[in-house]
């Protein structure tokens, strides 16, 4: 059996960013017991900042309780501004929890000054028993 998990439709994850700092935005959570994996694929369409140092990382977390959440130890999505588009990621996790959600972090590299990050994200998975 297979179910789709719309973690982060395609739309813009922004926010403010200092310079060398970051900023966190997190997807709803989808219930994902009963799963033996879940298959995620994170897309972005267009470029999003000035240099190989402003990135966006992806991080899956799973909860119990869908109050406590806990990093995924294995796998992570990085994907740095800059080259071609669109740029595609698809891993494979098998440590699942009842509840599972993306922690989207946006970095900017820049050492001077602040800017506004919003790239245009998909984050979709495919949970299978």
């Amino acid at each position: 059996m297979s179910e789709y998990l719309p973690f982060w439709p395609k739309a813009a994850a922004g926010a403010y960013v200092a310079g060398q700092s970051s900023a966190y935005v997190y997807s709803k959570a989808l219930p994902t017991n009963g799963f033996t994996e879940v298959v995620l694929q994170l897309q972005i369409d267009a470029d999003f900042g000035v240099d190989s140092d402003t990135y966006v990382e992806v991080i899956p977390q799973i909860s119990n309780d869908g109050t406590n959440w806990e990093d995924q130890a294995t796998g992570t999505f990085l994907l740095q501004a800059g080259g071609s588009y669109p740029k595609e990621i698809v891993e494979k996790f098998t440590e699942i929890g009842a509840f599972m959600r993306m922690k989207i972090r946006l970095y900017n590299g820049e050492a001077i000054g602040a800017m506004y990050l919003a790239p245009t994200v998909m984050v979709a998975g495919v949970g299978r028993s």
